[in-house]
């Protein structure tokens, strides 16, 4: 039966800790502050505020906190939903949190799913919605961080493209991916990695590279006498920045993060924000921005996006209005068999327990690139990702999901990924395009017009998104040597348009304000003190997850964040 609503018991705790009927509020406590604790403290005012505490957000306020410390920089952070975890659900046990399924934002049932996820905007397709909490959807994230490729940046800003070639490696690094092999190792990767590459420019069409995979995860310590980093989230960044500041008096404290801070709009004049106006748990409350403080729009593509459009200038010619074009994504295919072990390894060299396999294959047609992520193990129950982000604390665990693996059979998952190209030119909204405006019909609980999302595809980009399933099946083909009986297709997922997470590009970089929204810091053209930290920014999709290349971006908004607050040069 249900459990009834958690109430105060009243048993004082210090410091002023919850207590629920079931245990101790310490994390929420110890990481986040009311508003009047942030904003009423007597301390100066901030010089960054931040809204939207997800991957993007949460890794631009502790690098603004860090970059900006010799100036005592104070930095505000705003989130919609409450906080939950301190790190990356994959890096617990298994506490029963997860993400819905994908809903039609018109049968929103107006309460939150799944605890936290809402869904604040409508379109014509289906989609699992925003993470309202403190980390958003790096809780919950896959895990895979490849670069963009030379000829996916051609078309961005010369500067970002080479900020981005100079600094990929720092978030490598960063998130765990530069050493791909600490996480994925062992025979079956090794086969599956020699076999793969065999079909190079044979019998699998459309194959470009096999690489090993780039998963943000550090499976060993980054440096000698430390633990690993785990599953990589921004939250954990955030929080060890959040303590960090903690030990100064809250006067003097130089990071805040508020959850439950739902920021309704920005309020501009002069050219600037000069006031962010927020409902705390269902409170109205006003901030003002200091003179030389800077707004940070991190609350991902969608709503990023409608905060914009609600909030600041609008074209005077609704045709010419920028934001809210360029709206791109990925097609997703995900493909499910079982190899017969003999036919993958014909000459017997695997042992027969065996440890999760991964790959990274990129593609390409006329039309446009697309990537493959490959997973595999012996799982007996046919799903070869059930090990590959799973903590096993407990080695007798350990030993009997190995024994359990000793089969005849190889599982294999392929999920491909194919781009999709943005249109900057065509105005919106129309009926053929993809774009983002503001809801004519709907207006959310706080009274600002619901985002409207149009998702389709060109013909261009289904047939890559059909070449891209043709290689994926040819491939399960060749290692299984071709012979229909050593392979089974255990299933062919083709994914809606708004349930991968990757949309992107509404707010896009540029250097001239009449052909993009953001200059090449991520800073409003037509708003002086507005950034953006996320994947809004994008130019250009590629085929890969946006994880990597978002960061990166949330890092060189940072710098010119305290560029700006301190007087230093801003960043190219």
């Amino acid at each position: 039966m249900p459990l009834n609503r958690l109430i105060d018991s009243g048993v004082p705790f210090q410091p002023d800790v919850q207590r629920t009927t079931l245990g101790l509020d310490v994390l929420s406590r110890y990481v986040t502050s009311t508003w009047d604790e942030a904003v009423q403290n007597g301390g100066p005012p901030f010089d960054a505020i931040v809204i939207g505490a997800g991957m993007f957000g949460a890794y631009c306020a502790e690098q603004v906190f860090r970059q900006g410390a010799n100036a005592s920089m104070r930095v505000l952070v705003l989130d919609a939903g409450p906080f939950v975890v301190a790190s990356h659900l994959q890096n617990l046990p298994r506490i029963g949190l997860f993400e819905p399924q994908p809903l039609f934002p018109g049968a929103d049932p107006g309460v939150a799913r799944s605890l936290v996820w809402g869904m604040p905007w409508r379109s014509n397709v289906d989609w699992v919605g925003q993470a309202y909490c403190v980390g958003g959807k790096s809780l919950y994230w896959g895990g895979w961080c490849p670069q963009l490729l030379p000829i996916d940046l051609a078309g961005w800003p010369p500067t970002v493209a080479a900020y981005l070639s100079a600094n990929y490696a720092t978030l490598e690094r960063q998130t765990g991916v530069d050493v791909k092999t600490d996480f994925i190792e062992g025979p079956l990767f090794d086969l599956l990695k020699a076999r793969s590459l065999a079909l190079l420019g044979g019998a699998v069409p459309n194959m470009d590279t096999v690489e090993e995979p780039p998963l943000a995860v550090q499976g060993d310590p980054p440096a000698a006498g430390l633990f690993s980093f785990d599953k990589f989230s921004s939250v954990t960044l955030l929080v060890d920045a959040v303590r960090e500041a903690a030990g100064q008096s809250d006067s003097q404290r130089r990071l805040f993060v508020v959850p439950n801070a739902h920021v309704t709009k920005l309020q501009t004049s002069g050219g600037g924000v000069i006031a962010v106006q927020a409902s705390v748990n269902g409170v109205a409350r006003s901030l003002p921005v200091a003179p030389g403080a800077s707004v940070i729009l991190a609350l991902g593509t969608i709503e990023s996006t409608r905060l914009a459009l609600a909030s600041f200038p609008l074209s005077t010619n609704p045709a010419q209005e920028l934001m809210g074009r360029n709206l791109m994504g990925h097609v997703r295919v995900d493909m499910y068999a079982r190899i017969r072990r003999t036919a993958l390894d014909p000459v017997g060299t695997l042992p027969s327990k065996l440890q999760t396999a991964a790959l990274l294959i990129r593609g390409s047609t006329a039309q446009g690139r697309f990537h493959i992520q490959v997973t595999a193990s012996a799982d007996h129950g046919s799903n070869s990702d059930a090990l590959l982000f799973t903590m096993i604390p407990d080695i007798d665990q350990l030993d009997k999901i190995l024994e359990s693996q000793q089969s005849g059979w190889i599982s294999i998952a392929l999920r491909g990924s194919s781009q999709m190209d943005g249109d900057t030119a065509t105005a919106i909204p129309n009926s053929s395009g993809r774009w983002i405006n503001l809801s004519p019909f709907e207006s959310d609980e706080f009274g600002v017009p619901r985002a409207y999302v149009q998702m389709n595809t060109t013909a261009a980009e289904n047939s890559l998104a059909n070449a891209m399933e043709v290689t994926m099946s040819s491939l399960l083909q060749e290692l299984a040597g071709r012979n229909p009986s050593d392979l089974q297709i255990t299933g062919v997922s083709h994914n809606g348009l708004g349930t991968t997470y990757h949309e992107a590009g509404t707010l896009w970089m540029g250097t001239n304000p009449a052909t993009s929204v953001t200059d090449t810091n991520g800073r409003f053209h037509h708003v002086q003190n507005a950034y953006c930290a996320d994947q809004s920014l994008f130019v250009t999709v590629g085929s890969v997850n946006p994880t990597l290349t978002g960061l990166t971006l949330a890092r060189k908004v940072s710098q010119a964040v305290v560029a700006r607050a301190t007087g230093a040069p801003t960043p190219p």
